[in-house]
Order: C-alpha cells, then sequence, then structure tokens
C-alpha cells in the first residue's frame, strides 16, 4: 500500500481498527524524539494501525497510577501501545496522541490542528505526520505544519520509565494561542469562513486579548478598503461596527458568529498602496475645510483624502475632521444616500474606541470616498427634495438645543410622515425643530413608526422588511450625528430619514397612530413558562411562520416576561443562518433602540417587528456548522462526534 494513498475508499471509510490507516507524529517540543531504553521491532510503518484502546480516551488514573514526578504523569505501558500502533490518552483536559514510530515513543495532541480530526487514524512516513481527513501535514520532530504555515502541532516531552511511558503536559505552553493572530491574518487576506472562525473560536476560548484582535481587523480593514473598495467598502465597516456591538450584547458562549461576522466584513486582499503625503506649507486648517467642501460638491475624492491627510499632520485637527465629514455628507446634494449618514456614524463610533493610531488610513480614505462619491443625475423627484432642503439651510444651521419640554403630536408628525407627499412630511419635519421639538423625541417616533410597520406589514405581497430596516436604521442614526457632529447636524439627518420614510410609500402598510400600539397586557392571559415560549417563538422563526410569530411574541412580553432574554434567542436564531448577515444591522439598532426607547408604549413593537423580519426574511442555507465545528475545536474536542 503506498504510503499517501489516503483517498482510496478502505482507508476513508471503514472504522478506525477496519482498515483505517494510521497517522503517527514523534514531534517533541524540544525538538527531539526520546528513543526507548530498550530496542523496539516491526517498524513497518506501512502496517501502521490504532493500538487496542484507540477507541476510547485512556483517563489517567483510572485503573492506573498517577505519577507527577518532575511534571511527568504516567498515562500507559510500553505494552499498550506496539510498534506501529497508536492510543489515545486523556490527560489533563485534552486528549493526548501516543505513537510508537521508529522506535521512539511521541505524544502529541490528538486534536490536528486544521479542524479537529484525532490524529491517531493518520499516517506517517519519512518522519512526515499526515492528517487522514484533510492531509495536512506536519514535522514528526517538532510538530511544524507543512500545509498551512501558521497551525504547528503541539508535541509533549515523553520518557520511558522501565515499562511505563510518562507524559508532561503541565506547563508545556500551548502554540494555538501564538498562532491566533497568525491565523487571523490567514483568515482576513483568504477571506475564509472556517479560518477566521477558528481564530476568533480561539481568542473566545484561550482569553487571548479582544482588543489586540480587533485592532488587527480594523488596520486589515483599513488597508483593504484603501486599495480593494470604492465607496461601498463602507458596508464592510459597518459589518465590522455591528459585529462588535451585536457580540457584546449576547453572552460569552454565544459571541463567535457576531465576531466572525465582523472578521468577514474586514477580509479581503490588502494590496500595496504608496503612502499619501501631506500638502507643503503654508496650510491652515479653514483652507483645507474650504477644500474638501469644494471637492465634495465635485466628487473629487482624492482630494478630499489629501487634504484630510494634511490635517492630520497639522495637528490639533483631529475633533475637527468627522464633525466636517458630517456637515458634508448631510449637504443637500446627499438626499437619497442616507447610508452615507450611518455609515459616517458607526466610522465614528470605531475611530472613538480605537483611536487615530489604529483607524487612520480607514478614516482619512473611507471618509474621502464617501464624500466624493458619485451621486448621479438626480430625479424630478429628488431635484424636488433637495430644492425643498436646501430651502430651510440656513434656519437649520441657527437652531440652538431645545431643553425638549415643547409639545410634541406624535400621532400627528406620523401621520405626515407617511402621508406619501414630500411637501406635507417636510413640512412636518420643519414645523416640528423650529417649534422646538428634540430631534431625540423625533428619532424616538420614526424609529417606533418603523417597528410598528414591521410587527404589521402584510407578507401576501412584499413585506418590504430591508425598507423598513433602512427606516429604523437611518431614524436610530439621528443620534449618532447628535453625538459626534452637535445639534444642528443632527437636525439635519431627520431630513434624511424623512426622506427614507417618503421613498417607502410604494408599502402597501396602513397607517394608524402610534398610542394605538400599545402592549395590550391582555394577551399575556394564560401565558406558559417563559421559557417554553421562547422555544415555541424560536420554532416558529425556524419554519418560518411569520404570521404566528408576531402574535407569539407579543403575548409573552404581555405577560411581562424579560424582553431582553427574548430578543437574545431571537438573535441566535438569526445569526446561525445565512440571513443574519444582511440583518445585522438592524439586529445592531433594535438591540441599541429596546434600551433608548423601553419607555415608549410601542417598544414592544421593536422586537415584534424583528421576529417578523427575521422569519420572513429566512433562506434555508445556514452558515452555523464553521462556528460550530470552531467553537469545538477551541474546546480541544475532536471532530470525531461531528463527522
Amino acid at each position: 500500500m503506498g504510503q499517501c494513498d489516503r483517498h482510496r475508499p478502505e482507508t476513508r471509510c471503514r472504522a478506525p481498527g477496519e482498515g483505517a490507516v494510521a497517522c503517527w507524529s514523534g514531534a517533541l517540543c524540544d525538538g527531539r524524539a526520546v528513543q526507548l531504553r530498550r530496542p523496539l521491532r516491526g517498524r513497518d510503518c506501512d502496517a501502521l494501525r490504532p493500538g487496542p484502546d484507540h477507541r476510547r480516551d485512556v483517563r489517567v488514573g483510572e485503573g492506573r497510577k498517577m505519577s507527577t514526578q518532575d511534571g511527568f504523569v504516567r498515562v500507559a505501558n510500553v505494552a499498550e501501545v506496539p510498534p506501529g500502533k497508536a492510543v489515545a490518552v486523556r490527560v489533563e483536559d485534552r486528549s493526548v496522541a501516543l505513537f510508537n514510530h521508529e522506535g521512539s515513543i511521541y505524544a502529541t495532541d490528538n486534536q490536528c490542528p486544521h479542524m479537529g480530526y484525532p490524529l491517531i487514524r493518520g499516517r506517517a512516513r519519512n518522519g512526515v505526520l499526515q492528517c487522514d481527513w484533510h492531509g495536512w501535514s506536519y514535522a514528526m520532530a517538532g510538530g511544524g505544519c507543512f500545509t498551512g504555515g501558521c497551525d504547528d502541532l503541539d508535541t509533549f516531552p515523553v520518557e520511558v520509565r522501565g515499562a511505563d511511558i510518562h507524559v508532561k503536559v503541565a506547563g508545556v505552553a500551548s502554540r494555538r494561542t501564538g498562532a491566533h493572530y497568525l491565523l487571523l491574518k490567514e483568515g482576513l487576506l483568504s477571506r475564509d469562513n472556517w479560518v477566521l472562525s477558528k481564530a476568533v473560536a480561539i481568542m473566545l476560548a484561550q482569553g487571548v486579548s479582544e482588543d489586540e484582535t480587533l485592532r488587527l481587523l480594523v488596520t486589515h480593514l483599513g488597508k483593504h478598503i484603501a486599495t480593494e473598495h470604492d465607496a461601498n467598502g463602507s458596508w464592510r465597516l459597518a459589518r465590522v461596527a455591528n459585529g462588535i456591538r451585536v457580540a457584546r450584547r449576547l453572552p460569552p458562549d454565544d459571541r463567535l458568529i457576531p465576531l466572525m461576522m465582523a472578521a468577514k466584513g474586514a477580509s479581503g486582499r490588502a494590496g500595496d498602496r504608496p503612502d499619501r503625503q501631506p500638502l507643503p506649507p503654508p496650510i491652515s486648517w479653514e483652507k483645507l475645510a474650504d477644500w474638501v467642501r469644494m471637492f465634495s460638491r465635485d466628487r473629487d475624492g482624492e482630494g478630499i483624502e489629501k487634504c484630510l491627510v494634511t490635517a492630520r499632520a497639522l495637528g490639533g485637527c483631529d475633533d475637527r475632521i468627522l464633525p466636517l465629514a458630517f456637515e458634508c455628507v448631510l449637504a443637500p446634494h446627499f438626499i437619497g444616500f442616507g447610508f452615507n449618514i450611518l455609515h459616517l456614524v458607526r466610522l465614528a463610533e470605531v475611530l472613538d474606541e480605537f483611536g487615530w493610531e489604529v483607524a487612520e488610513q480607514l478614516v482619512c480614505n473611507l471618509v474621502a470616498k464617501i464624500l466624493g462619491r458619485h451621486r448621479g443625475t438626480p430625479d424630478g423627484v429628488r431635484r424636488e427634495a433637495i430644492e425643498a432642503f436646501a430651502g430651510v439651510q440656513s434656519d437649520v444651521d441657527n437652531l440652538t438645543e431645545p431643553n425638549g419640554s415643547a409639545e410634541f403630536d406624535e400621532d400627528a408628525f406620523g401621520e405626515a410622515l407617511l402621508s406619501g407627499e414630500l411637501g406635507t412630511v417636510f413640512g412636518a419635519v420643519t414645523a416640528a425643530l423650529q417649534s422646538g421639538v428634540h430631534v431625540s423625541r423625533i428619532a424616538d417616533t420614526m424609529v417606533m413608526l418603523a417597528a410598528d410597520r414591521m410587527a404589521r406589514t402584510p407578507v401576501s405581497f412584499n413585506p418590504g422588511w430591508w425598507d423598513l430596516g433602512a427606516e429604523m436604521q437611518t431614524g436610530s442614526v439621528i443620534r449618532g450625528v447628535h453625538r459626534y457632529a452637535g445639534y444642528a447636524s443632527a437636525a439635519k439627518a431627520v431630513y434624511h430619514a424623512a426622506w427614507q420614510f417618503y421613498g417607502d410609500r410604494w408599502l402597501n402598510i396602513p397607517n394608524r397612530p402610534l398610542s394605538l400600539a400599545k402592549l395590550d397586557e391582555r394577551a399575556g392571559s394564560g401565558s406558559a413558562d417563559a421559557e417554553v415560549e421562547r422555544v415555541a417563538i424560536v420554532d416558529a422563526i425556524e419554519s418560518i411562520r411569520v404570521n404566528d410569530v408576531g402574535p407569539l411574541v407579543a403575548k409573552h412580553l404581555a405577560a411581562g416576561h424579560p424582553g431582553s432574554e427574548l430578543l437574545n434567542e431571537i438573535a441566535l436564531a438569526l445569526l446561525k443562518h445565512d440571513t443574519g448577515w444582511d440583518i445585522l444591522d438592524t439586529l445592531r439598532v433594535v438591540y441599541d433602540e429596546t434600551e433608548t426607547c423601553r419607555e415608549h408604549p410601542a417598544s414592544h413593537q421593536l422586537v415584534v417587528g424583528l421576529a417578523r423580519f427575521t422569519t420572513g426574511a429566512r433562506r434555508s442555507n445556514n452558515s452555523e456548522s464553521a462556528t460550530r465545528t470552531a467553537r469545538r475545536f477551541a474546546r480541544r474536542q475532536t471532530a470525531v462526534d461531528l463527522y
């Protein structure tokens, strides 16, 4: 039999011990093979097969006397590992593979660093260990990986004392933690879901610094967008920012999928690009700001980036750059590009957390591309909106932040916003702002209107899930503009959000006042156990019963059960399927707004609407397998029970 004939059916399909050819490693941490104190026979590796105990992990201490002298533990008798055989033993919390190969006893991690297959089922020749599943190979003296470049195999010192085999596992540093960053870099360049999932799973399982990992993501994202994307690279940024925020909302054991989504958003080729050099003096901030405004009107992204790089070099201008960017992107000619505002807020969040040292290239390049993007010739309706907004610009610029005590007829505002008449929509916004209604109250109303519409939209025709999600996001992001650019800029953002509602006038959703959207507590009568109800809700989502899931959620909330626990269950049902990639941004907003709007009478519609969106947008494919396997991998479990 050829040594590398791993694709023959008899070596891939038979049960262990019934034809599966073993793979032996003699790799030791110090790079040497410890020779037995007496010669071994029968070293024909063509005949290597797992030993008699290969079917079970023999736990040290079960029927054996444990020795811990010098950190070494007795794990087996030499007779239990005959020449050319392998045995898996459990030492502390890990499965260790013992190999008797070419006159030496070796001990390695039994989990293949690639995808967790048990290495006692593999094959060896000429000092090279080859996993029998995907063929990844490792040096037998040292554990170095020939295939992946960064997944080296953990190996352990072995001593044969008389007839007993002793292995030292305690105190031997795992190579997996150190390989985490190499794995992550490989995954970021290859865009391989499995490699990314594995790197993130190791981070979560072994306590690797989350901050350092996320810094690597942001740095790579900046290079990737700078060399491979136009302004639409901002969607990648949004996935990174939202994945991180959603992950932090979930319990530690459930954070893998959203963090993997964030990593996937940052992944891709990062090509070479000459550093952008600042303009020579004399230069002032005022002149640079004027040029940025001019280049934004002219759609000249390269000129904008040059100005931003120069502003950074000037010093003392860092706090002015993003407010200037918001000023430009909130201009009337950006009506119809509300997602630019949303993504600029997400960029501000990333900069706020990671700082200029990490995010400089990302900020300067992406802001320039967003502000200088091609916007096309506006059609008649959009031109009308641009002119109407331009007519109130000066009044909005002079707004001062009110104290929030002004009267606000939410139902009347909602009726105007959904009227389908542009003059009525913008007129209601102008009237509310001029009467002293705070932008945060307007944002509340917009978010709640979108949630209520999402909770009621008919599913017999196009329900408009994505458009309703955009309404919710553009309403919510007004708060972010207020935080990063001030009150007048937030007031301008209200007009851009109002345009989104006007653009969705085609949706066949009956209007109703938000005052009628209150939760009917009588709906919770006869409620069952909270956990039983949550299981039923998730089942309705997974079986795509859109008309059932809304009433189930409303009943659950009306009974007084915690909405946060239900939201987490819905999030997990969403994330483990492919639809999670597309609904991640709306999920993040629902998490934010269930806290911000918790006192609003219609706040329950956020969860009801999300549950219906999650159900209606579901596809048959799911992306859970890679992350589930990665989680088990990080726990040092072999893949036998999975495959």
